[in-house]
């Protein structure tokens, strides 16, 4: 959902990802991609990330997305599970990438360098958790269930 106005964004299984208004049935933008799409605005709802084949994340300006990416940051890793979603942190200086795998990874929304991996909960059967940052900036939280209950996991970022 755009932060500003009734717009929001959405990546589909047909590798497309889709721009939409709340109050119109019809889609107003259409990108075909290479690969699966994850997909979040930036806090000032100008610019969109979509992360693509849980192997680069592209930025796209709203206004000109047509035009292609303005930049793209290809991660060079090991592709051992997939990315589920992407979001900006509330100071658009960070994006998180979460994965159906053991991980988190923060990326610097500027630079597109992975600035920190975060593990430590167990996700063998490959679920699709939702991840998040808390309002300040300051934390990561990931929900799950146990075998106990709910299990939640909170990690302090610092300076980032």
């Amino acid at each position: 959902m755009s932060p500003v106005d009734d717009a929001f964004i959405s990546g589909s299984l047909d590798k497309t990802i889709r721009l939409w208004d709340l109050r119109s049935p019809n889609c107003q933008g259409l990108m075909h991609l290479q690969g699966k799409p994850v997909c979040s605005f930036d806090p000032e709802g100008l610019i969109f990330a979509a992360g693509v084949n849980s192997e680069m994340v592209k930025l796209y300006d709203l206004r000109s997305f047509d035009k292609g990416p303005f930049a793209t940051f290809k991660m060079n890793y090991d592709r051992t599970c997939e990315w589920t979603s992407l979001k900006f942190s509330n100071d658009g200086k960070l994006i998180l990438l979460a994965t159906n795998g053991g991980f988190l990874r923060l990326v610097d929304a500027f630079k597109g360098a992975v600035l920190h991996t975060f593990g430590g909960y167990n996700n063998s059967k490959g679920v699709t958790l939702e991840a998040s940052f808390t309002p300040d900036s300051q934390f990561l939280m990931i929900g799950k269930m146990a075998a106990q209950g709910v299990r939640l996991v909170f990690w302090l970022l610092g300076d980032h």
